[in-house]
């Protein structure tokens, strides 16, 4: 595993990396891990201890898995968030009338978080989504992401493609800088983003923003096959998306002013 010079401890790094790993597993033993990480099993059989001692990581049959802390934490950090606080009830309520799959997603060192799920109709989703639906992705390749990054100063953008890169998800991706620059521009005319099938095939969406005086919270996303979608994205799916995002904006914009 490479040095970081933006990375100060090492020793902490390499613990996050072996998490990490655990995570990408659901469990693993110490030869996985090491053959993983390119780090000696001496090494990364002093962080598994370490972190079964602290109760982060629980031990079975030689193999590890992540312990329920990490639920916990999440929990609390999400319960935290003020988009979340004022986010969620919108979100249900726009599951309920848009009948689709709605996100709560905010940004975080780059890439882009899902606080908030619901109105997951499992049997609707194409097989492709099923299992691979994920919570915490690139920006580029989302509509949620691409509301956010509408929004982001140019120079935040900057840094976020320098320091993730614009990897392809699908043969939909952006891929190129002048590409995200035309799409952000798109979003900021028409209020609203869209994934077609630019995350996961067979799946599309839209998203607006929350933004309020310059600054961009999160956004507010539904999702569904791509298929009956896009008589959605065409008729009003978009205003509801909208609304909503306009119900949270509001609620943070009076919350601020307490």
């Amino acid at each position: 595993m490479d040095t970081d010079p933006d990375v100060p401890i090492e020793s902490v790094k390499r613990s996050y990396a072996v998490v990490d790993a655990i995570r990408e597993r659901e469990r693993a033993g110490v030869t996985e891990l090491a053959n993983a990480l390119d780090l000696p099993k001496s090494t990364v059989h002093n962080h598994l201890r370490t972190l079964d001692a602290l109760g982060y990581l629980v031990r079975r049959d030689g193999r590890y898995r992540l312990s329920t802390r990490y639920l916990h934490l999440g929990r609390e950090s999400r319960n935290g968030n003020d988009v979340f606080l004022y986010g969620r009830e919108e979100v249900r309520c726009l599951a309920e009338r848009s009948n689709r799959y709605c996100q709560l997603v905010v940004e975080e060192s780059g890439r882009g978080t899902i606080l908030l799920a619901t109105g997951w109709h499992y049997e609707d989703l194409p097989p492709s989504a099923r299992h691979v639906y994920p919570t915490h992705e690139h920006l580029h390749t989302n509509a949620p992401g691409k509301a956010i990054l509408a929004h982001l100063p140019d120079d935040r953008v900057a840094d976020i493609v320098a320091r993730h890169g614009l990897p392809e998800r699908t043969d939909r991706t952006i891929t190129d800088e002048s590409a995200l620059d035309e799409a952000r521009a798109t979003v900021r005319e028409r209020g609203y983003a869209v994934d077609r099938g630019e995350m996961i095939p067979g799946m599309a969406g839209v998203a607006a923003p929350i933004a309020t005086d310059g600054r961009v919270h999160g956004a507010v996303a539904a999702y569904g096959s791509g298929a009956e979608m896009g008589p959605a994205i065409e008729g009003d799916l978009p205003t509801l998306v909208r609304e909503a995002a306009d119900g949270v904006r509001a609620d943070l914009t009076f919350a601020a002013l307490e």
